[in-house]
Formats: structure tokens, C-alpha cells, sequence
């Protein structure tokens, strides 16, 4: 019989952390093979669930509300295999060294020996694609064809399993094994398959072939979806350099690479035209693998003459900006606000400090720089010292931008919501890695100089925030000679086609958003770059 046949369960756990006692089972799906319908239940806490753990999921203190005892979910669990005709049936698990210590933990505390089989699916494929650059579930199983979900939730994580279980069969018949036994006494022997070069599903003559011109690219799954978009100064160089190496490499785009077996790319005539269709092209297509330049939650922040109030659009009073979030000049608003008042907030320099050594800091600043308190009584006059600060460095003004869409600024003062998740994204699919914090380096006890320094960096990031605002605002409409006779046209933050026509007019903000934000913040950062 085939062992696509053959009765097997799926079963996939989401935690609160890396390993018991410390953590517990947050969420437990199991299903069947010859069955599409998925059993999923989130179990009760008796702790809150971590941050983190609710982003990676998305499941949050609210759900629990119809959580159930985690005695009941493994009595339902039990009462499923047991259709099994086997005495002992096989529950495939994806890296189940990871479930495993929850199910003895789940096991010792019922008194019973564990009433199922376990086979894993990663070491099978550490056997059968050696060289597969990650055999990750989710990479594996879009390497596979199955398209993952993104929000690590116990349900998709038992049907990416059937997909990698189905996946592996014929590789594991190609072997001569007819049952699930002959496969457990063979992962059960030592290991032999030793890893060698990287072998990625994308051929190798698809990306040598090229053109060697600026552009953007787009990596295709199995399936079709566009996974990621990128741009290139060369095109074949840029997208070959991602198959180069394979040391220290980075987990999500070797899980990436594994799912790419296409390629789409649209040549231009300069790099400059590659970067701003690449951010149109990621808010088009919203490609999973890509972190910045994505809508998502984002919103800009518009503030009135006076800095007293922000809208999210610009309007006939709020018409000072676009700045990135409202939190761009959060520290430099807080300061105002503490001088005025002489409560000095704990919480101006994000990480919170007592308000005396705040205090102490800023009487440091204004004997440094020869200022009395009350110069700045309102958000103007701090603006201007620092402005004449920016304007005395502004040529060294750094701002980088990657191959990779990747936008970095003197605006990033603070970490985002989307930063956390990329953050959490990018650290893998382990809860171990997301955990390991230990060996960070404690930061030294900080002195009133230091806090100085500190209120210089944020009088100095505030205005450059500043003027890059009003800055890309004159990009709204413009016309660029980028080389000889040939010219780029933005009417009304748009790029125009090149046989379109172009009329001088006074940019405005009013009915844009965060695309056009980040095409004027994208052609600001590329004009920097020529022109440097």
C-alpha cells in the first residue's frame, strides 16, 4: 500500500515561549490526511500572553475568553486517533524536538506514557534535500507548493505539515520504503547525508540570463505569488548576489529563496526610476517577504503653525509636514511642554528616566550652549536652534538605502509597531531565537553630559526631520534632468510617462498618503545620491 495511504495524524502546538515549565501551550491543532478539516483550540493561561507571542500569532488576551482546560483539548485529541487501526498510531509533527517537550511535560502530568508515534518531517528532509537552504515549515512547504500564512496560528501550521508530508512521499518511496516503521527505523539509524552546496529550485540559467541594467525584480512561488520585489542597479548582479555564500546568511531570505522558482523583472534606464517603481510596485502587489515600504499600519503625521495639534491629512490648518508617524518630534513636543509647565516627563526620551536627571541634563545643554530656559518657551524656537545645527552638517547628512527596499533615515527616532514585527519576522521561526536575550550588553550608568548629548542628537533629528519634509514637499511637482537630455517629470507626486507634459505648480499634501510619501521620500534619498 502507498503511503500516501496510509492513515497518519497531523498535530502542531503554539506556545507562550521556548520550553516548559516556563511556558505553556497556548494553542493545539490536529487533523488527518484523507480529511481536510482541521481541529484547532486555544487553551487556557494562567498568565498573560506575551507581546511578542500575540504578534507572532495574533492571538490575544481577548480570545481567551472561549480558551478550554488543556485536559479537555487532549481528551478530544485522544478521542480522534483513536480511529487509528494501528495499537499505536504515527502523529506527524513538523520539528517536533519543539512540541516534544510540551507533550512529555502534557504527559507526565497525566501519569501516561505518550499514546501516539511521532514522525518528523524536518529530519526526514534534512535526509531527502540536504541542501535545501532552509527546511523551515514555512519555507519547505512553499518550496512544496503550499502557500503558507504569515500569523503563526496551530491550524495552518497542520495543513503546511500535510502539504511537506505529501510533499516528501515520493521521495521516500524513491528510497524503497513501503511503511511508516521502515521510515522510523531509518531516521533511527545515524545519520550519513552530509550537506553540501545550496541547491535552490529557482534554475540557475533563469537568473545568469540577465540583463545588466537597472530594474526591478520580482521572486515567484510555486504557486505564483510574488514573494518579494526589489531593485537593481544590475539586474544580474543584484539578483545573482542572493545565491552566492553560504555562510551567516539570513534565515528569511534562505526561507524566501526556498519558495522562488520564477522570475519576473522590468528593466529601466536608471536606477532612479528602478527605486521609485520598486515602492509603487510594493504597495501593488503587498509581497510578504518585503518589511519597509509596505502601507500596512502606517500614517503620516501633519502639524499646525504652532505645533500645538496633528492630523493624520493635511488640511487648511495642519499643513507643517509630512513627517513619518506622529512620534518624529514626540521627544522635542515633551520638552517643550516640561519647560512650560517644569514637569519634566519621564518618558521624553522614549525609554523612561527620573525627571531630576532629565532636569540635570538640560541645565548641562543650556551651560554648554549658552542658553537660558525660557529661549524656549514655544516648539519654533527649538526647531531653530536646531536647524542651524542640521544646516552646519547637513552635507554630512547620512542616508542609506539597500538593494533590499530598505529605507533608513535621520527621521527613525523610534522603533514602530511594524518594526516589532519585523523584527520578530526576521529572527525566524524559533522561539528559541526569539527568546535568547541573554547575552546583551548591559549599557553603562548614563551621566547629566550624557543626557546632553542626547537632547543635541533630538534638537539635530528633529530638524532634519523638518527639512526633509519641506524638502520632498518641493518634489510634489518637478522636472529632472537625470543625464543629458533625458528627463524625469513628477506632476502632483506621479511620475509622469516621459511623452506626457509637464506644468510648474505649487505643491500641496492635500489628498496623499503614505504611497506618495514614500515615492517623494524614495526620489529625495536617490537625488542624494547623484548628487553626492
Amino acid at each position: 500500500m502507498s503511503l500516501k495511504n496510509q492513515k497518519v495524524f497531523f498535530l502542531d502546538l503554539q506556545t507562550t515561549g521556548a520550553k516548559p515549565p516556563q511556558a505553556d501551550i497556548l494553542e493545539m491543532a490536529w487533523g488527518q490526511n484523507e480529511q481536510d478539516k482541521i481541529t484547532a483550540h486555544i487553551l487556557q493561561q494562567e498568565n498573560a500572553i506575551p507581546r511578542p507571542i500575540q504578534l507572532l500569532t495574533g492571538i490575544s488576551e481577548a480570545d481567551l475568553a472561549s480558551a478550554l482546560a488543556w485536559q479537555q483539548v487532549f481528551e478530544d485529541f485522544h478521542d480522534f486517533i483513536k480511529s487509528a487501526d494501528d495499537q499505536k498510531p504515527t502523529v506527524v509533527i513538523h520539528f517536533a524536538q519543539f512540541e516534544k517537550k510540551f507533550l512529555e511535560d502534557i504527559y507526565a502530568r497525566l501519569q501516561m506514557e505518550c499514546p501516539f508515534e511521532i514522525l518528523c518531517t524536518h529530519e526526514i528532509a534534512k535526509r531527502l534535500l540536504p541542501n535545501l537552504p532552509t527546511r523551515g515549515i514555512k519555507g519547505l512547504a512553499g518550496y512544496f507548493g503550499y502557500p503558507s500564512q504569515d500569523l503563526k496560528r496551530a491550524s495552518s501550521q497542520v495543513h503546511a505539515t500535510g502539504a511537506i508530508w505529501q510533499g516528501l512521499i515520493p521521495l521516500i518511496e524513491e528510497k524503497g520504503f513501503q511503511d511508516l516503521q521502515q521510515i522510523q527505523n531509518w531516521l533511527s539509524e545515524k545519520e550519513k547525508t552530509k550537506r553540501g552546496k545550496y541547491e535552490y529550485p529557482l534554475a540557475k540559467e533563469k537568473r545568469l540570463g540577465l540583463p545588466k541594467k537597472p530594474g526591478i525584480y520580482r521572486m515567484i512561488s510555486r504557486w505564483g505569488e510574488v514573494l518579494y520585489v526589489g531593485k537593481a542597479t544590475s539586474l544580474r548582479d543584484r539578483v545573482n548576489s542572493y545565491f552566492r555564500g553560504q555562510k551567516n546568511r539570513d534565515s528569511r531570505k534562505l526561507e524566501m529563496l526556498t519558495q522562488v522558482w520564477d522570475l519576473i523583472v522590468t528593466p529601466v534606464e536608471t536606477p532612479l526610476e528602478a527605486a521609485l517603481l520598486e515602492t509603487d510596485e510594493i504597495k501593488r502587489l503587498n509581497p510578504r517577504y518585503n518589511v519597509s515600504l509596505k502601507v500596512g499600519r502606517r500614517s503620516l503625521a501633519f502639524f499646525n503653525h504652532d505645533f500645538t495639534s496633528f492630523n493624520s491629512k493635511a488640511d487648511a490648518e495642519h499643513t507643517i509636514g509630512p513627517f513619518p508617524n506622529a512620534l518624529t518630534l514626540d521627544s522635542m513636543l515633551r520638552l517643550r511642554k516640561s519647560i512650560q509647565t517644569g514637569q519634566w516627563d519621564e518618558n521624553m526620551f522614549f525609554d523612561p528616566f527620573p525627571p531630576e536627571f532629565i532636569h540635570a541634563g538640560f541645565d548641562v545643554f543650556c551651560q554648554r550652549h549658552g542658553f537660558q530656559a525660557n529661549t524656549f518657551t514655544n516648539f519654533r524656537s527649538l526647531l531653530a536652534v536646531g536647524l542651524n545645527w542640521y544646516r552646519k552638517i547637513k552635507d554630512e547628512e547620512v542616508i542609506e538605502e539597500d538593494d533590499a527596499g530598505e529605507l533608513e533615515s535621520t527621521e527613525s527616532v523610534l522603533p514602530s509597531f511594524e518594526d516589532l514585527e519585523s523584527k520578530l519576522a526576521n529572527k525566524g521561526s524559533s522561539l528559541e531565537e526569539i527568546y535568547s536575550d541573554e547575552n546583551e550588553e548591559v549599557e553603562e550608568e548614563l551621566t547629566p553630559e550624557d543626557m546632553a548629548d542626547k537632547f543635541e542628537r533630538h534638537f539635530t533629528r528633529a530638524a532634519a526631520a523638518y527639512s526633509r519634509t519641506r524638502k520632498i514637499t518641493k518634489l510634489l511637482n518637478a522636472k529632472l534632468e537625470i543625464k543629458p537630455g533625458y528627463f524625469l517629470k513628477i506632476q502632483n507626486g506621479f511620475i509622469l510617462d516621459s511623452a506626457m507634459d509637464w506644468a510648474p505648480q505649487k505643491g500641496s499634501w492635500e489628498d496623499h498618503s503614505v504611497e506618495t510619501y514614500d515615492r517623494m521620500s524614495v526620489l529625495f534619498s536617490e537625488l542624494n545620491k547623484l548628487k553626492n
